[in-house]
């Protein structure tokens, strides 16, 4: 089973872990700023982009033994997560499994569990996927982005979901959503040790401030960080400077905290 992945530059690895139906280019603003100090690791999930599905059904163990996989044939010994959505939720259940692994963990925009609220979200995702990508593209638009956004980016998002559609594997994406359905680690994120940092969308409809601060709640010593004007989707505009300035800046101090 081979993933499609890029890495570039040298340095303390950054993996960063996509969302529902992107890939690995959703990064490259982020990747642009960051590998100027730092190695990059991004990838395709299992089932999206130009990595291959397998034959076995997707749920999240799959994603997570991937990116054991992943790291291990790199020669990768530990590595700074970064992970967005349903990355951000393959980020968290690999970090409570091999959290030796791991020496920082980003979440952007995550979620730890499937509640009643994000399972009839992903139940409404499943149903518009059912009917073809275009559906399931315009059904998730106003809930990731702001209207003013979709707006400024009308033309810019009509040549993405083009080019989305052409590459989309339903059945996988369809797999994803079950996955992140039946995603529940509330009872193990309590052990998390590793420095964390959530970074979330004030109007996020998707997974809501309140699923944000919960997190921030249950691991210690985490920092959270709201983002005004935007939704699901932060990595918008001015906000891809301040986000990269963010996270460089956590980094960072993680590093010079293990050094003293």
């Amino acid at each position: 089973m081979n993933l499609n992945y890029k890495i570039e530059n040298e340095g303390q690895t950054i993996v960063l872990i996509h969302g529902l139906s992107d890939n690995l280019e959703y990064w490259q603003p982020l990747t642009n700023r960051l590998k100027k100090k730092y190695r990059i690791l991004r990838y395709d999930l299992r089932g999206h982009g130009k990595s291959e599905s397998g034959n076995e059904k997707i749920i999240m163990d799959t994603y997570t033994e991937d990116l054991l996989k992943l790291l291990d044939k790199l020669k990768i010994k530990k590595a700074n997560l970064i992970g967005f959505s349903l990355g951000g939720a393959i980020a968290l259940d690999f970090t409570t499994r091999h959290p030796e692994r791991v020496s920082s963990l980003v979440l952007m925009s995550s979620f730890y569990k499937s509640d009643e609220y994000l399972t009839k979200i992903f139940t409404s995702l499943k149903k518009a996927l059912k009917k073809g990508f275009p559906e399931f593209f315009d059904s998730i638009l106003p809930m990731i982005l702001c209207p003013e956004t979709i707006t400024e980016y009308e033309e810019e998002l009509k040549m993405i979901k083009n080019s989305k559609e052409k590459t989309a594997n339903t059945t996988a994406y369809i797999q994803a959503i079950d996955a992140c359905i039946n995603y529940n680690i509330e009872d193990k994120i309590e052990n998390i040790n590793v420095p964390t940092l959530i970074l979330a969308g004030k109007y996020d409809e998707i997974t809501l401030q309140s699923t944000q601060k919960a997190l921030h709640n249950q691991i210690k010593n985490s920092k959270i960080v709201i983002l005004d004007n935007v939704k699901h989707n932060l990595l918008v505009g001015e906000n891809i400077d301040k986000i990269s300035n963010i996270i460089e800046n956590f980094i960072q101090i993680d590093i010079e905290h293990k050094k003293s």
